[in-house]
This record gives C-alpha cells, sequence and structure tokens, in this order.
C-alpha cells in the first residue's frame, strides 16, 4: 500500500488503514512529499475493494502545525506555482472528503492551519483533551487555505467562523467540542486507539451500510431534501439485496430469541 517515510501507512488485519503524518521534528508540517504519498494512498483507497475505514494521525505526540513555514511552497513554472505546495493539497484535502469510506482525524497536541484543514475534511475527529486547534493564517500575513474558511463556515455558522480566522485565535478542545468540530474526546496519549476501535466496531462489520451512509452523507451536504430521498431509495434498494441485512436479521432474532 503507498506510504513513504513522511507518510506512514498500517493496514490492519481488521480492515482499518491508518495513515500517520511522519514529520514529527516539525511537528508533521505538510511537505510536498507528504501529499504525494497522500495523494497515492487515496487512489488506492478509491480503487481497491474499500477498506473499512481510514485513520489518520500524527507521529510524536501532535497532529500537524499545516503548512511549513520554513520550506516556500513553489514548485514548477506554471502561472500558480508560487502556491503549488497548496494546490497539491487542496487536490488531497477534496478526494478525502470524497473518500467512499469513513475518514476519522485522530488528534493528539493540536491540528492548525492546512493541518486543521486536514481534520476538517474527516467525517469523524477524536481528540485528546490537551489538544488545540486553530487557523492562525492572517498572522503570517496569509489567507486560510485547505478549505477552513468553507468547512468552518458550514460547520459553525458565518459568524463564529469569522471570529476564529479573523483574531487567528487558538480553539481548546473543549470548544472545539461544544461548537461541533470535534466528534468525541479521549483522555491524553490514547486518540490513535480510540479512533481504530471506533473505527473497527462502526456498522457492527456491516461495511456496505457504512459506505453508502457515508456516500448518503456526503450527497446531503451538497444537495436537496428530493435529491437525498432519491439517494435513500437507491441504497435502501441495494442494500435490500444483499446479505449484511439478512445477517442482522438473524442476529436480531437470535438476542430477541434468548431475551424471551
Amino acid at each position: 500500500m503507498a506510504g513513504s517515510d513522511r507518510l506512514l501507512v498500517e493496514k490492519r488485519a481488521d480492515g482499518v488503514v491508518i495513515a500517520t503524518l511522519n514529520r514529527p521534528e516539525a511537528k508533521n508540517a505538510v511537505s510536498f512529499e507528504m501529499w504525494r504519498a497522500f495523494a497515492a494512498l487515496l487512489e488506492e483507497l478509491d480503487h481497491e475493494t474499500p477498506a473499512r475505514a481510514l485513520v489518520i494521525t500524527g507521529a510524536g505526540g501532535f497532529f500537524s502545525t499545516g503548512g511549513d513555514m520554513k520550506v516556500g511552497p513553489a514548485a514548477g513554472e506554471g502561472a500558480l506555482s508560487p502556491a503549488t505546495r497548496l494546490e497539491w493539497g487542496q487536490r488531497v484535502i477534496a478526494r478525502l472528503r470524497r473518500l467512499p469510506i469513513p475518514a476519522i482525524a485522530a488528534i493528539e497536541g493540536g491540528a492548525f492551519g492546512m493541518g486543521w484543514s486536514i481534520a476538517l475534511a474527516c467525517d469523524v475527529v477524536i481528540a485528546a483533551d490537551n489538544s488545540n486547534f486553530g487557523a492562525p493564517f492572517v498572522d503570517f500575513g496569509l489567507t486560510p487555505d485547505g478549505g477552513a474558511a468553507w468547512f468552518l463556515a458550514r460547520r459553525i455558522g458565518r459568524h463564529r467562523a469569522a471570529d476564529l480566522m479573523l483574531t487567528g485565535r487558538t480553539v481548546p478542545v473543549a470548544e472545539a467540542l461544544q461548537i461541533g468540530l470535534v466528534s468525541r474526546t479521549c483522555a491524553p496519549g490514547s486518540a490513535l486507539e480510540t479512533a481504530t476501535n471506533y473505527a473497527a466496531a462502526l456498522g457492527k462489520g456491516n461495511r456496505h451500510a457504512v459506505e453508502l451512509t457515508k456516500r448518503l452523507l456526503q450527497g446531503a451536504e451538497t444537495g436537496d431534501l428530493e435529491a437525498c430521498h432519491a439517494l435513500e431509495l437507491a441504497y435502501c434498494a441495494i442494500l435490500q439485496k444483499g446479505d449484511e441485512l439478512a445477517r442482522a436479521k438473524e442476529a436480531f432474532a437470535a438476542r430477541s430469541k434468548n431475551k424471551t
């Protein structure tokens, strides 16, 4: 499976794939090599037999500090070459959001800038109690990137999003949980274990139901109610003919029988 020294990839026997941002000496600031490996991994996950879920975490007790301020983002000679690394990151984040399996961010320490955008593109964010978040782009004379403005405005509304981005302030995990930017919290040092256990238990093994639910959520975010209803009908028809529903009914009947 795709990976590199800067993005460690583990495919577990239970079908959960773990991708670890691996630049601990730079608090996992994103690099060209990391984006290349990330793109290759998502390409594999898009086209092979679907994994159960993707868990993204950071090495060294920190998720990611975002763009590498010590190494410029320029590459190539195109019109937008001064921002090439950002464009690569945008493509990865867009593809991560479209991934047909659940993506779960396991946050230790903090997620800032582009690192926070990676987490925002995930379906579930599990964060340690001592973690923090921030989009301090304006402090560096930059505008938010990685889709941060798009994600935040939709998740928490324009006014709250403006407060976070215009001030660049750090958001403690308790506030992030309260305003809906974190799904669950856990003890420091346990984010990856919590996230992988969570991923392995999704849908009680009903992978098709989990995948189609992810696709339904994706469509619901961009479409109207009628489009959502159409997807529900199509996905229900698919699952009615599959073996997951039959197994679930048998298990339910057995549990009901044991209770009587």
